[in-house]
């Protein structure tokens, strides 16, 4: 009697992780030749610019870092977008888009500066990554 409620307990621990797992959104996919992943993009950001999503008003190393990448960005002539939130313009959203809300999600979570340029999402890129990502994905050579 022992064994089978040992048993039970192991398979329904097993089961609950098992459940956990597909529940949790995962930012596993396959990510650009620069690190980005694909997602969602935030409502409010137009085609062909970059949002960087971080603290405002902060000296906290993190605002130090977006200020840099911001500068870079202006001196490439990239359009950006500062903010510190951000939301989502869907009435229907389709799977394939909410799986990517989740993935904007866990980028903005892994920490400031978040940054988001056509269709693409990275925590703490360098200046030239996002350069880099932005040229590929303007250009159209989208690394889906």
């Amino acid at each position: 009697m022992r064994v089978l409620v040992i048993l039970l307990l192991v398979c329904g621990l097993y089961g609950a992780y098992q459940w956990r797992q597909d529940r949790s959104p995962s930012i596993e996919v396959a990510a650009s030749s620069n690190g980005f992943v694909p997602v969602e993009m935030p409502g409010g950001v137009g085609r062909n610019s970059v949002l960087v999503l971080a603290p405002r008003n902060c000296p906290s190393e993190q605002a130090q870092r977006t200020e840099a990448l911001v500068q870079a960005f202006a001196r490439q002539g990239i359009p950006v977008v500062l903010g510190d939130s951000f939301s989502f313009d869907a009435a229907d959203p389709t799977p394939e888009q909410i799986a990517g809300m989740d993935r904007a999600v866990e980028v903005f979570k892994r920490g400031a500066p978040a940054v988001f340029v056509n269709g693409m999402a990275m925590s703490n890129p360098t200046a030239a990554q996002t350069i880099a990502e932005y040229r590929a994905t303007r250009s159209g050579r989208s690394i889906n």
